[in-house]
């Protein structure tokens, strides 16, 4: 017998400060997360050993695409306004697929670039850039709807490499 597998776009939530959620995500890619430093760098030496080095960096960016008429575009501004006159506009972030066992998050995390403001006969697409420091991520799949038991074990492992040097 063959596994089933669920994936729900609208069981994917984006809360900022874990209260405020982000909604107004466009059809298509609507969420996208990427490491910054990837932690081994290998090199091929002239022998043709290899060698690698390890950086531990827990940055990532995380790009969040809004339909021009998404009320979430207001509070992002109000977020990179306030950043931009007090440089205290850093929040906490979470990402989470209900559907499945992906996780995201952040406790400091900032708007690191403001979207295109552009007009056309059509409803454009806003990206907003943000940039989140020390994060956890669990990619997983979506073979069964994430419980909190499997949350904090995710969080919990994937903060192992963010310890680094605390242990």
């Amino acid at each position: 017998m063959a596994n089933l597998f669920n994936y729900i776009p609208e069981e994917v939530s984006v809360l900022l400060a874990g209260i405020l959620p982000i909604d107004g995500f466009v059809d298509g890619t609507f969420v996208s997360i990427d490491k910054d430093v990837m932690p081994f760098t290998s090199v091929r030496m002239p022998d043709g050993s290899m060698a690698r080095k390890y950086v531990n960096s827990q940055n990532y960016t995380l790009n969040i695409t809004l339909h021009s008429g998404s009320d979430s575009n207001d509070i992002l501004t109000k977020l990179w306004q306030l950043d931009e006159i007090s440089q205290r506009g850093k929040f906490p972030i979470l990402v989470k697929d209900s559907s499945g066992s992906d996780l995201f998050f952040s406790l400091t995390s900032w708007i690191e670039g403001l979207p295109t403001l552009s007009k056309s006969s059509t409803i454009d697409s806003r990206v907003w850039t943000i940039k989140c420091a020390s994060a956890v991520i669990n990619i997983g799949g979506n073979g069964e709807e994430s419980s909190l038991i499997n949350d904090l074990l995710n969080i919990a492992s994937s903060a192992l490499p963010a310890l680094e040097g605390i242990l």
